[in-house]
């Protein structure tokens, strides 16, 4: 089916992400439809281990590493990978590279924000009709699911503390009785880093916690106690799979079932789904949205119902996890991009009964519903 013009609801990665691939595409009109509130969205980083889908953010990062951490009460295991490093990518950078190669006369923007009403889209009362929709809208967040919780700010320090040649990327030395937790940590340079308290559970903590459980951390692993703050960062991701399915349009970046249920990270597959919808439309063929496999989506739902039930367990399943494979296994497997052998690995060196007694709960679970 051939397509003369897309419409694209949503400012932010997703969006953005599809309008400068599409937009070297031959169409009519690309329309963009921003909404009110895009211009004032806070900056934030984006993490990813380098592939094939994400090379320009690669080539953009505004830090990368290729030796990571994990950190328990009793373990240290340090990975690494030159063939996929770990970059992060500035919110706000990433959408200034989309919006550098969508200098066209077929690109329109519009800052009206989008209704739904009946099935359909609509901007000041009037439909969205365009052949082709794509929604990246923020999704409603299911009730009772298990969330991934985070704040955390960059910490500039008057003394040489981190190691700049290694992310952190969880520290479960911490306070664990709100449910799974850890510190993340992405150092800059030996004074400056971005710390993050994360935590897996359904109840949302008050900023205090979180402010307190890095001053606590700073101060015990670094000897850090004066420091000075800025960019603050927070979020809410649910660990559960969202597709949701709409009649007139296609659903895309967390709306469209992107986000990775299992680990929260959202910026690799979402460009893989964008490219796997501009190949589409190039190539004329039908839409489809999905780019996780059923078989890692059940193994997602094994592993989010263990962290639910048995929060305790995490330290040990992570740092199993990262004793079993090589940091290009690991890189790949955290971006769904591994292989069978490395799959086993992962199944083989999680703790037994309880991944067992999960998936016959799912197993129950699928057969009611």
């Amino acid at each position: 089916m051939k397509y003369s013009q897309i419409d694209i609801i949503g400012g932010g990665c997703a969006a953005f992400s599809l309008a400068r691939l599409v937009n070297k595409i031959p169409l009519k009109n690309i329309n963009l439809f921003l909404g009110k509130k895009n211009d004032i969205a806070q900056d934030h980083f984006w993490g990813f281990w380098k592939n094939e889908f994400n090379e320009d953010a690669y080539k953009n990062a505004n830090h990368i590493w290729t030796r990571w951490s994990i950190f328990t009460e009793n373990s240290k295991t340090t990975l690494s990978s030159t063939k996929h490093p770990y970059c992060v990518i500035k919110r706000k950078r990433w959408l200034s590279v989309c919006k550098s190669e969508l200098k066209s006369n077929k690109i329109n923007y519009f800052k009206e924000n989008v209704i739904e009403r009946d099935n359909y889209l609509f901007v000041k009362d009037q439909k969205i009709k365009s052949e082709l929709i794509f929604d990246s809208r923020p999704p409603d967040i299911p009730s009772n699911a298990l969330l991934q919780h985070f704040q955390g700010y960059v910490v500039t320090a008057n003394k040489d503390v981190f190691d700049e040649t290694a992310v952190i990327l969880m520290d479960f030395r911490c306070d664990q009785s709100k449910g799974m937790h850890f510190i993340y940590l992405l150092p800059f340079s030996k004074k400056k880093a971005l710390v993050e308290s994360t935590i897996f559970s359904k109840k949302i903590e008050n900023k205090k916690f979180y402010t307190t459980e890095i001053s606590k951390y700073l101060k015990k692993h670094f000897d850090l106690t004066s420091f000075t703050v800025s960019n603050h960062e927070k979020g809410v991701i649910p660990m559960h799979q969202i597709s949701i399915k709409s009649p007139n349009s296609f659903n895309i970046g967390t709306r469209g079932g992107a986000v990775r249920p299992s680990s929260g990270y959202a910026f690799t597959f979402i460009q893989k789904q964008v490219s796997q919808i501009s190949n589409q439309i190039n190539k004329k063929i039908l839409i489809n949205t999905e780019i996780h496999n059923k078989v890692d989506l059940f193994l997602d739902k094994i592993f989010i119902t263990v962290i639910d039930k048995s929060p305790q367990l995490a330290p040990k399943i992570f740092s199993r996890l990262a004793s079993q494979l090589n940091g290009d296994e690991m890189a790949k497997f955290m971006s769904g991009e591994c292989s069978i052998l490395t799959k086993l690995k992962v199944i083989f060196s999680m703790p037994k009964l309880p991944f067992i007694k999960s998936f016959f709960f799912i197993l129950r679970s699928d057969v009611r519903n």
